[in-house]
């Protein structure tokens, strides 16, 4: 009969095969997974990727209702009080728009909201005192003048000793390096580095000397680098970039991208406007040195995500709209976005903070 030792002698050559199999497996799997991380090609978690450092922005300054506030009368939407507010709860990044009516005064308005207020009239077809009376008043549509010097009291009366880590001087688009490991072992966008207010110039507001006088304003404040104006041309041809270049260098401009205008789709034009106005990352000196041109991309959320590599891979800041539900959060925060805006402020400031404290949880950071 076989003996015990002949039978294991037997097996032998089976179990050292599934024994090199297995070595074979777990030496792939720890080379692919170590290429993988290092290079930059893929993420554990894409959500945790941007959550810490990531800015909400408020949309038209809407969505007081949201807002965590004890007091039972929120400010009212629009207002430089809904402001305040949302900069108390740690909001500090406003995206507003700006309409013209027809003596030359600039109300920080939506044209639909305008409408909406005033029966059906376009800004500029009324004068700022008929505009008052038939419905816009100034509590709920105040000038941009007035929001500018009201986001620069803002910046002003926050003490040094009380603002977070991530402000950095008195340049809210300066550019550092970032540890991959905190950014999710792939390129993401860099984060935005202060306090934001960005001005969204509608029809015939969107004009050189418009954008320019209220550059100047903000400069005259003390928040030049804390502004962005955007533009949705980005040509060589692009009359408001050439006038802030020419006129006020150090000012900001923000690429603005539709998802549904077909001139918006084409993914190489993102670096071409980049390395035309903002530079590229093989540029990243040029770039800081110069401070204004191109300096964010501010895309709709409907861009595929090949479309959002290849905007991050512009070594720009990156601020999509509008995120207002937490599956659009999730999806944004994995697409490495430097900030999002939203109608509904309080529910993503919350949702931001859940996803905070499930990283944290998870020693992520």
């Amino acid at each position: 009969p076989e003996t015990i030792a002949a039978r294991a002698m037997r097996r032998r050559p089976a179990a050292l095969a599934l024994a090199a199999i297995l070595a074979a497996a777990w030496i792939a799997y720890a080379l692919v997974t170590s290429v993988r991380f290092s290079s930059g090609l893929a993420r554990p978690d894409p959500e945790c990727s941007s959550a810490r450092e990531v800015s909400i922005c408020s949309h038209q300054l809407k969505g007081m209702a949201s807002l965590p506030l004890n007091d039972a009368t929120h400010p009212r939407d629009g207002s430089l009080a809904g402001m305040t507010a949302m900069w108390r709860e740690g909001i500090t990044c406003f995206d507003v728009d700006g309409v013209l009516t027809s003596d030359g005064v600039m109300l920080a308005t939506h044209p639909k909201r305008f409408a909406d207020a005033t029966g059906g009239a376009r800004p500029a077809e009324m004068t700022l005192a008929r505009a008052r009376d038939a419905g816009a008043d100034e509590a709920g549509f105040p000038t941009l003048d007035d929001v500018i010097a009201h986001f620069a009291s803002l910046v002003e009366a926050t003490a040094p000793d009380a603002r977070p880590y991530w402000w950095r001087g008195d340049d809210s688009f300066a550019r550092r390096s970032v540890n991959p490991r905190c950014r999710g072992r792939r390129p993401a966008a860099p984060p935005l580095t202060g306090p934001v207010l960005c001005l969204d110039l509608k029809g015939e507001a969107l004009a050189p000397a418009h954008a320019t006088r209220l550059v100047r304003l903000a400069e005259n404040s003390g928040v030049g680098g804390r502004v962005l104006v955007y533009v949705y041309d980005g040509g060589e041809d692009d009359a408001v970039l050439k006038a802030l270049a020419t006129n006020h260098p150090g000012i900001a401009a923000g690429l603005g991208r539709r998802d549904w205008d077909p001139t918006h789709l084409d993914a190489d034009a993102l670096r071409r406007a980049a390395s035309r106005w903002g530079g590229t990352n093989d540029d990243e000196a040029r770039r800081d040195e110069a401070r204004g041109g191109i300096a964010a991309i501010v895309p709709s959320v409907g861009f595929d995500a090949r479309w959002y590599e290849a905007a991050v891979q512009t070594g720009l800041h990156l601020v999509s709209w509008v995120v207002d539900d937490e599956w659009t959060l999730r999806t944004q925060l994995a697409r490495g976005v430097s900030g999002f805006i939203t109608n509904e402020p309080g529910r993503m400031l919350r949702a931001l903070r859940d996803t905070r404290i499930r990283c944290e949880r998870k020693n992520y950071w």
